[in-house]
């Protein structure tokens, strides 16, 4: 098994790496991450404006006829029990995965966190602008995501939870408990 992540804020990084000390096996940076023929490859990645970091460039190098299982965690501020955000996330693992490894994807979908002051100049000016847009939407109008930024605007909250990671273990040890 192969643990990969792709973390810019270190949310999605922090995930692999407790993982990976509860599997033993080893967790490399997507950048990093050459697969040699592992059956599974387990991959943590940052959503960042709609998209996965990193994981088109890895899901590229991955051998269809060698995986026989590809889970991919998203990690984010939205929750993931919003079945809208779910479905967004899973658009974006799809968009980001070849077509030849859509049988054998599994998605979760994991809390982040975001701290405003270590975010670069261009997620802030992003995270700006929707924040400005969102609180002109009339609140009983907003979404799940969308109430996130309104609420967290301009703070660091960490939505870490490692108990989520018991149903990767449970599905890397055979018992398929993903979407």
């Amino acid at each position: 098994m192969l643990i990969v992540y792709g973390s810019k804020y270190g949310y999605a990084k922090r995930y692999a790496e407790e993982f990976s000390r509860r599997t033993g096996a080893k967790a490399v940076s997507y950048k990093e991450a050459r697969p040699a023929g592992e059956q599974t490859v387990v991959y943590f990645g940052g959503v960042y404006a709609g998209g996965v970091k990193g994981l088109a460039r890895t899901a590229k190098r991955l051998d269809a006829d060698k995986i026989s299982l590809l889970i991919v965690a998203t990690v984010g501020v939205s929750d993931p029990a919003d079945e809208k955000n779910a479905q967004n996330l899973r658009r974006a693992v799809l968009a980001a995965v070849p077509a030849a490894l859509h049988g054998k994807l599994r998605t979760v979908h994991l809390r982040g966190g975001i701290d405003y002051a270590k975010l670069s100049a261009p997620h802030r000016f992003l995270m700006k602008l929707m924040y400005s847009a969102e609180k002109r939407t009339p609140p009983e109008k907003r979404t799940a995501e969308s109430r996130a930024i309104v609420e967290t605007y301009g703070k660091a909250v960490d939505f870490t939870d490692f108990t989520a990671l018991d149903a990767l273990s449970a599905c890397v040890g055979g018992e398929n408990m993903l979407n």
